[in-house]
């Protein structure tokens, strides 16, 4: 854990994935949850079925740190099913927090934040009557009534 945590700070600062990285890598990056296989068709032409899966991915936009658009398969999990399921991440702009594996384009997300109207939100599913904040778009674990989505401004920290 605290091997992660410190190539967590250094990543953070440093930009993205090492291509020469032995060990899976810290992300934290901006950009929009978008389907692969549109973008690359939108990008360059690729071949594309009008009826097709959808191949979720993560483009990093923020064009300062990276110099270019890079592009992200997200792993579908616990933590980042909110993603494939919920159409209203794919509305804003992102902030994903996970890490990234050597020699592959996955990204495995441990957490988020959306920006709107240049300001940097906590999102996350909260229980009414548990009073339980999760990860998960489903009914809530303890009591199975639904969760609500939920945003909660971030004061003081600015967006990356």
């Amino acid at each position: 854990m605290t091997r992660w945590l410190s190539s967590f700070a250094l990543l953070t600062v440093g930009g993205l994935v090492a291509p020469d990285a032995k060990e899976p890598q810290a992300f934290r990056h901006r950009g929009r949850v978008v389907c692969l296989a549109e973008e690359m068709n939108r990008q360059y032409k690729a071949s594309l079925q009008p009826v097709h899966d959808h191949v979720l991915g993560f483009r990093v936009d923020d064009k300062t740190t990276v110099g270019e658009l890079r592009y992200y398969t997200l792993l579908r999990t616990e933590q980042s099913e909110a993603l494939f399921v919920d159409k209203r991440f794919h509305k804003h702009t992102l902030v994903l927090y996970g890490r990234t594996f050597p020699s592959s384009g996955l990204l495995e997300v441990s957490g988020w934040q959306w920006i709107h109207d240049g300001k940097l939100y906590d999102v996350y599913y909260w229980c009414e009557t548990c009073s339980i904040r999760g990860v998960d778009p489903g009914d809530c674990a303890c009591c199975q009534a639904p969760v609500k989505l939920r945003e909660k401004l971030l004061s003081n920290v600015k967006t990356p």
